[in-house]
């Protein structure tokens, strides 16, 4: 009798343990495929071959590579071009380094340290159950996290299986037992090509049980459940090198289980890029061009924009250069990123108070350190003004209140110094007026910090709870007031450094938290030596 499969623990435990010979076939090195191609071709390789070569290839791929009447240097080039595909990468991509890839912060510190782990794992130095295993990547939209995956595989030198959730309902009728085969030949496909990373995309996709409704529970129980026992087959050391990462704009959308240890156990956050990251990025995408051009301004105008921003600006920028028929220049970006004439007189002076109290509160409460200001390209894309959290300020209710004061200053400039307030002080979860309304009902209903003891919600559902209580809405709208006042005040009192900011932005489009530091500096030592000269008036 004899059993094939591709897990040991898929065939009858009688047969595994009764056994005369167990044979394990590994996924075959160089020496082997040479060996391979001299006994079909009846000659040798002209090189020697690249033990990786096979990598993520399957026994079809292996077998469609030998054709009748090849030479081995077809056979090696059918192999080369196989296994990028197979990996999700076109041949002509062109990633970026791991180590260079700074942008990526704790997820770039999590990747180096697998990679040496898998080189270790690989050499037999290190056992299989201490290796890192899993892991979600979390963000909002267009930071790379699909980019990430393809960059830390191409870092460990193993393939990337590549999956998105909807991958098992494309793949499948979309019955129960069916989405559920999917979901298992999906791991089995990882197993056939380990060491390697299976990626799964929008993992959020899989209901979380804990807030999944009623209406759907029994059909989406059994896939969830079944999806976990894959995991723990695949992270759990019974699947021996499969490393599973998880992707998601939502981290509170995926189900508590996934995150337990033993599983994918960690969430790692990838931000947006800083001015070091965004000048890494901003040289990956000008790939050779503009090398002995100083980009350190233009990278910082881009400071805090995501990955696909920063692509989009230098596609841009070629275009522009295309349509003029030469070569693309430092000045190309800055047209790419800041048009000529985009945005409305009206609309900039708008824009510049507005970040400008923001920045000028910032030093003045102070709250935070002041990183950057940067005016974007249209009225539409507004103005950012990077303020760096404290990690030594503890959040008590005078450092929340104090964050709260420095985002409504810039509502609180444009009804002082402009006549009214605009509309980009909120519209949508991310605007000031919902970052305020987060914070202070945090104070209110689960920090404790408030007028009372008892818990009511998370920081995360706080703007839901406060849309759905009305006497918890009338308390934040009374405290919001209360700031709002407080903000005015700083306004009224910091008048002249706010709008010698705005000047400076409406000029340069950005500026460092140093140089807003410096012209704070100097109005307020203009304002004490006029002060002084009208006391020695008067006397």
């Amino acid at each position: 009798m004899i059993g094939v499969a591709v897990e040991r623990d898929a065939l009858p435990s009688v047969l595994t343990t009764a056994a005369d010979l167990t044979i394990r076939f590994d996924t075959p090195r160089g020496s082997m495929i040479g060996r391979a191609i001299r006994m079909f071709t009846g000659r040798a390789a002209p090189t020697e071959i690249d033990d990786k070569i096979a990598f993520g290839l399957e026994f079809h791929d292996l077998v469609a590579a030998f054709r009748p009447n090849s030479s081995p240097v077809e056979i090696i080039e059918r192999l080369r071009r196989a296994s990028p595909a197979t990996r999700g990468a076109g041949t002509a991509e062109r990633l970026p380094n791991l180590e260079g890839a700074i942008e990526y912060g704790a997820a770039r510190t999590w990747g180096i340290s697998l990679a040496q782990d898998l080189a270790d794992y690989r050499a037999g130095r290190l056992d299989w159950q201490e290796v890192d295993r899993g892991a979600v990547l979390f963000s909002e939209p267009g930071l790379g996290k699909t980019l990430f995956a393809r960059i830390l595989a191409q870092a460990c030198g193993v393939p990337l299986v590549a999956f998105s959730i909807a991958d098992l309902f494309a793949s499948s009728p979309g019955y129960l037992d069916s989405v559920i085969k999917a979901s298992r030949a999906m791991f089995e496909r990882a197993a056939a090509v380990a060491p390697c990373i299976l990626f799964l995309d929008e993992i959020d996709a899989l209901p979380n049980r804990a807030t999944m409704s009623p209406r759907g529970a029994d059909w989406w129980i059994p896939v969830v459940t079944d999806f976990l026992l894959s995991l723990d087959n695949a992270v759990a050391g019974k699947r021996a090198g499969i490393v599973v990462i998880g992707a998601t704009n939502n981290i509170s959308g995926v189900d508590a289980a996934m995150l337990r240890p033993g599983r994918l156990e960690q969430a790692i956050e990838i931000i947006r890029p800083d001015h070091a990251g965004a000048a890494n990025i901003l040289r990956h995408h000008l790939n050779g061009e503009l090398q002995d051009a100083d980009i350190t301004d233009i990278a910082g105008l881009m400071d805090g924009s995501t990955g696909a921003e920063i692509m989009m600006t230098v596609r841009g920028a070629r275009r522009i250069a295309r349509y003029a028929g030469r070569k693309l220049e430092r000045d190309d970006l800055l047209q790419s990123i800041m048009p000529i004439e985009s945005i409305a007189p009206d609309a900039l002076n708008r824009i510049c108070i507005h970040e400008a109290a923001h920045a000028v509160a910032s030093l003045t409460v102070p709250s935070g350190i002041l990183k950057r200001c940067i005016i974007g390209s249209t009225a539409d894309a507004a103005g950012r003004t990077l303020i760096q959290t404290d990690k030594g300020d503890l959040l008590t209710r005078d450092s929340v209140e104090r964050r709260a004061v420095v985002l409504l200053c810039g509502r609180a400039a444009e009804r002082l110094l402009i006549g009214n307030a605009g509309l980009g002080a909120g519209g949508d979860d991310e605007s000031d007026l919902a970052q305020v309304t987060q914070f202070i009902t945090t104070l209110h209903a689960s920090s404790g910090l408030g007028d009372t003891l008892t818990y009511i919600t998370s920081f995360k559902e706080a703007l839901a709870a406060v849309r759905d209580d009305r006497e918890l809405r009338s308390k934040v709208e009374q405290h919001l007031r209360s700031l709002q006042g407080r903000a005015e005040e700083l306004v009224h009192r910091h008048r002249d450094a706010i709008i010698a900011v705005a000047d400076r932005l409406r000029m340069h489009r950005q500026l460092s938290g140093e140089e807003v530091r410096r012209i704070v500096q100097a109005t307020s030592e203009r304002s004490d030596r006029s002060h002084q000269s009208l006391i020695t008036r008067e006397g």
